[in-house]
């Protein structure tokens, strides 16, 4: 998992045991759905979806979401709401994703799961859950200015996908702007690959370069009148043209998100 992320998947799952010990857990039929309540999420699943998935993904959730919010210093004002499908077909035609390559996405304040069973068979039900955790809690900072370049770069970085991705070819990127031109460009997979990719070398640029408190920083530090330019100046102490020149040399050199 990548480097701030900081938890091992075995203190993950420890964390998962101890949060479903402790809590306890609110069943309320509602038509087709049924709901559950922890302290941060409020969970809408179907009637396909068994209690004992549903309870899989908030677990998963409170337990991301406590490490988040202690490494950026965010923290929701109120309980996020999770919708968990019975079936695929049901998720794309909710959020508009055909094909439905995410397993999760997070879109006008709900987070949409694919059903359970499906991401743990594809072996993305971590990344997907944490990927749009991330990009739920730094809604309030994009809302204050944050760009999305920024924003789905932790994200990336934090669900540790590019691990297992390669090294595109031919990067051309020599501004932010650029990434997030692509990000506007390349919507679905192969070439969304080689984004994320990208993206999460960019994290690990940040990190290496300014360290991992500094970047952390980044986010919290948007406010609705400060510039990308001044939050770069005042958590890197440098300008944001010469953070972007060291790094497009590094996304066009450096072999791996993760700094193996």
């Amino acid at each position: 998992m990548a480097h701030i992320h900081g938890v091992s998947i075995q203190r993950v799952r420890h964390g998962i045991a101890l949060f479903t010990v402790v809590v306890t857990t609110q069943l309320l039929g509602q038509g087709d759905f049924s709901s559950m309540k922890t302290p941060h999420f409020e969970i809408q699943y179907q009637r396909g979806v068994s209690d004992q998935d549903a309870k899989k993904v908030v677990d998963y959730l409170e337990s991301d979401y406590d490490h988040l919010s202690e490494k950026l210093g965010l923290d929701f004002k109120k309980r996020l709401g999770v919708t968990v499908y019975d079936a695929v077909g049901k998720f794309s035609a909710k959020t508009n994703r055909t094909p439905s390559w995410r397993g999760a996405i997070y879109s006008r304040g709900i987070l949409h799961v694919q059903p359970v069973q499906a991401l743990v068979m594809r072996k993305i039900f971590d990344q997907s859950l944490s990927f749009e955790l991330v990009l739920a809690l730094l809604d309030q900072s994009a809302e204050k200015g944050c760009p999305r370049w920024l924003c789905e770069a932790f994200a990336v970085y934090h669900c540790g996908s590019t691990a297992t991705m390669s090294r595109p070819s031919g990067v051309r990127l020599a501004s932010f702007a650029d990434l997030e031109q692509d990000l506007q460009t390349y919507p679905n997979p192969p070439q969304r690959n080689d984004v994320h990719y990208i993206l999460g070398s960019t994290i690990s640029f940040f990190v290496k370069k300014f360290g991992e408190q500094k970047t952390l920083d980044l986010f919290k530090s948007f406010d609705g009148q400060t510039t990308i330019e001044q939050v770069v100046k005042k958590c890197f102490g440098r300008d944001l043209e010469d953070v972007e020149k060291e790094w497009a040399t590094y996304v066009r050199s450096h072999p791996s998100p993760q700094g193996k």
